[in-house]
């Protein structure tokens, strides 16, 4: 694991140096993966890397920037795109909003990192979120209260841990939960409808080409696969016997969604109702600033769905917007 994680950060010194020059570091496409795996390692509760930098931190960003600035030799074009787009999402409002609040962070560095690390990055996530609110930047309901929870449920010896527990306690979360009521926040989800859907078209025409395909069925759906707020549900729909290809993207857990997903045509035909409904509520919530109430209403009025499964549903598109329009392509072929 020393030698992996010391090839991982002599892969990112090389390029961070190498970004200052004229040419762009060429890498392979395994080699920028296990740099960004250990970049990452923080954010993922199954890495067993060491931590060397906290999430969105100034030398975490640096590192970052660094690494998806690197020119990619690799001849899949699904790995290029995703790398684009990995690269557009650094110019949105992500980085003021430190703590990914679906991760359980606290959990993952847990005798991985100081008390001193930790207790630093506690305050700098505060520091951010009040900068974040100057800019009109505010975390939404199911953020605030995910590390809310979070915070709580930690045994952590952190000064910072009551003062940031005090903060967001008091704390004016953002009125709607999609990205529609960020700064660019239209723009920010359009990225992410082009990468996952292949979509260059405005979201009304998607809208108008989704009440084509809607099959109209009188019969709810029944949700036999319970969402959870781990991965896209997208994959949670496909079979295991789907070959998941990697990716460059932590927030997928570094699965390619494009790619998996257009491998598993008969998995998403199996689904293809349920999934229109969600692509509807996705652009309800993200594109047309819904509430949560409309959600329910939508997905209930097409789904028999309880109380939980209803929740857990808007809560994995909150956190994953457009990765179910990964299945959008599919359903455009004659």
């Amino acid at each position: 694991m020393k030698k992996h994680l010391l090839f991982s950060l002599t892969l990112v010194a090389f390029i961070f140096l190498s970004a200052c020059s004229e040419h762009k570091p060429v890498v392979n496409y395994q080699e920028l993966r296990t740099s960004l795996i250990s970049l990452n390692s923080s954010l993922s509760h199954s890495s067993t890397d060491d931590i060397t930098v906290l999430p969105f931190t100034e030398g975490y960003l640096q590192l970052r920037h660094a690494l998806l600035s690197s020119s990619l030799n690799e001849p899949d074009v699904m790995a290029h795109k995703e790398l684009d787009y990995l690269r557009i999402q650094e110019r949105y409002p992500e980085r003021y909003l430190p703590w990914p609040s679906h991760i359980p962070v606290l959990k993952n560095v847990e005798g991985r990192v100081s008390a001193e690390e930790l207790d630093l990055w506690l305050k700098f996530v505060m520091t951010k979120l009040k900068e974040a609110d100057e800019s009109n930047i505010r975390l939404n309901r199911f953020e605030r209260d995910a590390i809310i929870k979070q915070l709580e449920d930690s045994n952590i010896d952190a000064p910072s841990r009551s003062t940031l527990l005090a903060y967001l306690n008091d704390y004016k979360s953002r009125a709607m939960l999609g990205l529609h009521q960020l700064p660019n926040g239209k723009e920010w989800y359009q990225s992410k409808l082009n990468f996952y859907g292949a979509i260059q078209e405005s979201p009304n025409k998607v809208l108008a080409m989704l009440s084509k395909i809607d099959e109209k069925k009188s019969k709810s759906i029944v949700l036999n696969t319970m969402p959870n707020t781990q991965q896209p549900y997208i994959l949670e729909l496909l079979p295991a016997n789907c070959q998941r290809i990697s990716g460059l993207n932590w927030r997928d857990e570094f699965i390619n969604v494009p790619s998996t997903v257009a491998k598993c045509t008969k998995a998403i035909e199996q689904h293809k109702a349920l999934i229109v409904t969600l692509m509807a509520v996705d652009l309800g919530i993200h594109y047309q600033g819904w509430s949560q109430k409309q959600a329910f209403v939508a997905l209930n009025s097409k789904l028999a769905l309880n109380e939980q499964q209803a929740q857990q549903l808007i809560a994995n598109i909150v956190y994953f917007p457009a990765t179910i329009f990964a299945a959008y392509p599919h359903f455009l072929k004659p």
